[in-house]
């Protein structure tokens, strides 16, 4: 296991590899690092040579403006190009999904894994528009007043716009531009990205495959890791896999 730093264009990107064999990349979600991978990245470097990177602006990453989904992609780019990484298996949890479908339909993966992906705009309900309007109400009479996520709440300025042009991005057309075998993978307790949005981008992706996973909520990897890990494996080797 070996961690290290580099420089892309300004930002400092901290990742972990380990393992020998074809390239997999590890793309975390929202507020979370790479840490979030560490047992599933260690079962995976028996088979793969295993990258977990720290999106910019989390873990030791570093951010300084905004960056879009599409931004962050460019500079997974980037990272791929400067460690001479080929076409690589991608693999994206909750908002890493979202990274790696954008990445997936601009650049060559080999296969991509997307678990509890975001990545399609979603209609609000309308408790949620009616909060948003007493919101800028008391805001305009200057009243203070928090309102948000928890994500929203916790992050900085920079990082709050970040997630705001995440939400408000659909990606759809990236996903209709994706055409390698795509896995998905949804614990059908998980009431962040719920099991109905996953059906719906499996929709929108051709060569695709989802997969309900009982018993399970938005961390599906860390919810039931053995199964999570025969599921995985048998998409990537198939029947030469033995747990």
């Amino acid at each position: 296991m070996i961690f290290i730093e580099i420089e892309l264009n300004g930002l400092k990107l901290n990742y972990e590899v380990e393992g020998d064999g074809k390239e997999l990349i590890l793309l975390h979600g929202w507020g979370a690092s790479l840490l979030t991978f560490s047992k599933l990245a260690k079962s995976l470097s028996n088979h793969f040579k295993v990258y977990s990177v720290d999106l910019p602006g989390f873990g030791s990453s570093t951010v300084g403006v905004p960056l879009s989904v599409e931004d962050v992609a460019d500079v997974l780019h980037q990272f791929i190009m400067k460690l001479k990484i080929g076409k690589p298996i991608l693999l994206g949890h909750s908002y890493g999904g979202r990274v790696s479908i954008v990445y997936a339909s601009k650049y060559e993966v080999e296969r991509l894994i997307l678990v509890s992906s975001a990545g399609i705009r979603q209609k609000l309900k309308f408790s949620k528009r009616f909060k948003i309007k007493v919101y800028k109400l008391l805001k305009k009479c200057h009243l203070p007043v928090k309102m948000g996520s928890t994500d929203y709440q916790n992050a900085d300025n920079v990082k709050r716009i970040m997630l705001i042009k995440a939400v408000n991005t659909d990606l759809r057309k990236n996903m209709n531009a994706i055409n390698v075998p795509t896995l998905l993978i949804y614990g059908k307790n998980d009431t962040v990205t719920p099991l109905s949005l996953g059906y719906k981008i499996k929709e929108n992706i051709q060569n695709s495959e989802l997969i309900e996973m009982e018993e399970c909520g938005h961390f599906p990897y860390l919810d039931r890791p053995s199964f999570f890990m025969i599921i995985l494996m048998s998409f990537l080797i198939g029947e030469d896999y033995a747990y």
